[in-house]
């Protein structure tokens, strides 16, 4: 084979393999994110969360539907608990510190911590409870009611309260996963019984 006609060979090759190399690439990355839209569990919805209204306790009204567009995180707690509630919130803080690594702290996932004690939980206790668990309020609301308004939001989430002659509450461990449009998509164990892994997983999933 003479100089000139392997050139025009190698020349012809490298037009072939070019764009089969481009394809080969392509498939590589569509295959990259087809699998990871395969293996990503669907998260159903459950129910709608009707809009309520509850006061901030940094002194304004917090109306639910005004943080539509972003994931939340809605837990109920009361602030005198000696367990479940604090080892919550110490977990949610944790939470919140990830989130922030990721950018999407405040401006795509919002945490709500609702009290269903309004007679010891004053918006000065909320701040305080806030305080000690270092939450930023730029991305997490401290919310309470009378007992009225908040046992309206508690029963939309499905959750049972009930005070105690102590006066304690007795109340379903349960925490919730809202989306931007206002749909509940999961509900989580709290405390011990949280999936960390899973919950910044899906927090992610559904602020994508």
């Amino acid at each position: 084979m003479s100089e000139g006609t392997q050139l025009q060979h190698e020349s012809a090759m490298k037009k072939h393999w070019f764009p089969v190399l481009a394809g080969i690439i392509l498939l590589a990355i569509v295959g990259v994110f087809g699998y990871k839209y395969m293996t990503e569990e669907k998260i159903e919805v459950l129910k709608p969360i009707a809009d309520f209204t509850l006061d901030n306790s940094a002194g304004t009204t917090y109306t639910f539907n005004e943080s539509a567009g972003k994931v939340r995180l809605v837990e109920f707690m009361f602030t005198k608990c000696p367990d479940i509630c604090p080892a919550t919130t110490y977990n949610m803080a944790k939470l919140q510190d990830q989130l922030k690594e990721k950018g999407l702290f405040g401006d795509k996932v919002e945490f709500i911590s609702i009290s269903f004690d309004p007679d010891n939980d004053t918006p000065e206790v909320l701040q305080e409870y806030a305080a000690k668990f270092k939450a930023d309020q730029s991305g997490w609301k401290f919310l309470r009611g009378d007992a009225q308004a908040v046992e309206k939001v508690t029963k939309d989430f499905g959750l049972m309260v009930m005070k105690q002659p102590d006066g304690s509450y007795a109340h379903t461990a349960r925490m919730f996963l809202v989306d931007g449009d206002g749909n509940m998509r999961r509900a989580y164990g709290m405390a011990a019984d949280m999936d960390m892994e899973i919950m910044m997983k899906e927090m992610e999933q559904l602020a994508d």
